[in-house]
């Protein structure tokens, strides 16, 4: 089976039979769905509803969604652990006003067994512009690709992202918190919005 998500106001997530080179089943989700995440048993899907902010759960058996579940400001991408306990969100803007003092956007982690948020990890002062998360083979760790916005320095260069940094953050997966902050921009040459990420096989990369 191949899950293909069909982003608009009202969703489709297409399930394709692979041998039979169709689409075999249709079922509905939230607004701008995408992320689609599999369950390792196979019998859930997750499916991050942008602009509905929440996380649709869906019963592959029934083909309904069984659940949603809130999340913090406009899911864009996902990841779960091996063992199929943590759902990691990616959300993609910080869910306060703009005129806050400090603004930073968070990673949620849905305990996939209670169906609800276990945490809300805010990433850093300025991060925003979530885009990708992978947790390591071992499940011991998750990363995720962001933007920080310098907002507190004087614009008055570009260099070493002074008013846009790029970044990775690290989170530790045991005690469900940020483990650190890896800045992607070298002196003269930036990593312009960072997206997709991965692990090695091995998990040392």
């Amino acid at each position: 089976r191949l899950y293909v998500t069909c982003a608009a106001p009202s969703s489709t997530i297409c399930v394709i039979g692979v041998a039979q080179r169709r689409i075999v089943e249709r079922i509905p989700s939230g607004h701008t769905a995408m992320a689609p995440v599999l369950n390792p048993d196979q019998k859930t899907l997750y499916v991050c509803n942008r602009f509905d902010e929440d996380v649709s759960v869906i019963d592959l058996a029934a083909g309904r969604e069984l659940r949603r579940i809130r999340v913090e400001r406009e899911p864009v991408a996902a990841a779960i652990t091996p063992n199929g306990r943590y759902l990691i969100v990616a959300n993609h803007l910080h869910a306060g006003a703009a005129n806050h003092m400090r603004v930073e956007a968070a990673v949620s982690i849905i305990d996939t067994a209670a169906g609800q948020i276990s945490k809300n990890i805010p990433l850093t002062e300025g991060a925003g512009l979530l885009r990708g998360v992978a947790v390591s083979p071992d499940g011991r760790f998750a990363a995720v690709t962001f933007v920080q916005g310098r907002y507190w320095l004087s614009t008055t260069g570009v260099e070493l992202g002074r008013i846009n940094c790029n970044a990775l953050a690290v989170l530790d997966m045991e005690r469900l918190d940020l483990l650190g902050i890896l800045l992607l921009d070298q002196t003269a040459f930036g990593a312009a919005n960072p997206w997709a990420v991965t692990w090695t096989p091995d998990g040392k990369t």
